[in-house]
């Protein structure tokens, strides 16, 4: 059996690096379009991006590669008859999954360090994105003519681009009280990145405030934060839960419940203020409903911090699903007569597509929005296993 085992382990690890090289180029390619098509990066930025996209798009590919590399060996075990060879011998079917067991929870531990990998290749991708702000800009403005920051605060409109150079450009500034629109005949676009500004240096300015138009002959420099514009993603700024690393996680809650405990002090203040005072219609004051608001914030964001642990692990096991469940289908497959590796993986593969994600993201979705547990995300995982079970079973019998 230890002849068997590392021969099982090799012909497995061979078709496991084949098919994460295939899929690898499949997602890396995807994500490389997304980002082309939505943050608008220009071709000579795209092979920086290829690395990082790697990282990034791993915690899909490596499960996707080891459904396909388990679908692929034991189709062709049960077509070349092995199973029943090894149960005529004596040898339960079982003790033929244990090497492909042990090697997929290495593999999915392997995937939950990968999904912290993903934040630092991320971060990496918002970096190059961002240093290639002025020709993603500039690339914009020529295709539709017009850009707009992502918070509304700013939107540009030009009828055409030279080089750096802006045809008749306006631009729209918001920021609380009425829009300023500011129009010129040309401009001249850069970025000072030691100040991570837009400066746009307008000539023959044309100036509407609150309807009130000035025309201003001498050059005039317009600046807006290029993080406003282009927003650079931070692993360490906790602003978003899915780009903090695990180890983060616990402080940021532990900081989040001593700010909601100090908002619900302030509040019972103010409510013992007004009951002191006599004022009843005080309770309801513009200042409680704000910091009930924060509270709310902040209890939602708590949700979401507490969900990633277990979806990251979840994720990450998804590996071990998809072996114990792929690898008894594709023997029960051959059963049946169909030994082709790809039909098996594809028999697998799209009742996993149909069912086990659209159950991962509701399970995720539920628990965001406090509604279910934060390990509701396992449930599709559970599922994957009791539907292994049945195909073991089978078998077994057989």
């Amino acid at each position: 059996m230890q002849t068997f085992n590392r021969y099982m382990i090799k012909e497995l690890v061979q078709l496991f690096l084949v098919s994460l090289v295939v899929m690898g180029i499949l997602f890396v390619l995807v994500g490389l379009v997304r980002y082309a098509m939505k943050e608008n990066v220009p071709l000579s930025q795209v092979p920086q991006l290829i690395p990082f996209v790697m990282l990034e798009m791993s915690p899909v590919a490596v499960p996707m590669a080891l459904l396909l590399s388990v679908s692929l060996f034991f189709a062709r075990m049960a077509g070349n008859n092995e199973i029943v060879a090894l149960k005529s011998l004596g040898i339960h079917p079982y003790r033929v999954l244990f090497p492909v067991i042990v090697f997929g929870l290495l593999i999915s531990l392997l995937t939950v360090w990968m999904n912290e990998m993903a934040i630092w290749g991320r971060s990496c991708v918002s970096t190059v994105i961002y240093h290639a702000a002025e020709e993603i800009i500039l690339g914009k403005l020529r295709t539709t003519h017009s850009l707009t920051s992502p918070d509304g605060s700013l939107n540009i409109v030009v009828k055409g681009v030279e080089n750096k150079k802006l045809i008749m450009p306006s631009i729209t500034v918001k920021s609380g009280g009425e829009p300023t629109t500011i129009e010129a005949q040309s401009a001249q676009l850069n970025i000072n990145f030691e100040s991570q500004e837009l400066i746009v240096t307008l000539i023959d300015v044309k100036l509407d405030v609150r309807g009130e138009i000035r025309y201003l002959s001498d050059n005039q420099v317009f600046k807006h934060q290029l993080s406003k514009i282009i927003p650079m993603s931070d692993s360490n700024s906790g602003l978003r839960p899915s780009d903090m690393p695990l180890v983060k996680i616990p402080k940021e809650l532990i900081e989040n419940n001593n700010e909601i405990l100090n908002l619900k002090r302030t509040i019972a203040f103010h409510y013992a203020f007004a009951g002191a005072m006599g004022a009843a219609d005080g309770w309801a004051n513009p200042e409680t409903r704000r910091l009930s608001s924060e509270i709310d914030t902040i209890t939602k964001l708590n949700n979401r911090l507490q969900v990633e642990p277990p979806r990251r692990w979840a994720t990450g096991f998804s590996c071990i699903c998809f072996i114990i469940l792929g690898a008894p289908f594709a023997i029960w497959l051959g059963q049946k007569g169909i030994s082709d590796g790809f039909s098996s993986f594809f028999a697998c593969f799209i009742p996993i597509l149909l069912f086990y994600y659209p159950l991962l993201m509701l399970g995720l979705q539920k628990a965001k929005h406090g509604t279910l547990p934060p390990n509701s995300v396992w449930i599709a995982n559970f599922c994957l296993v009791i539907a292994s079970i049945w195909f073991l079973r089978k078998i077994h019998r057989y």
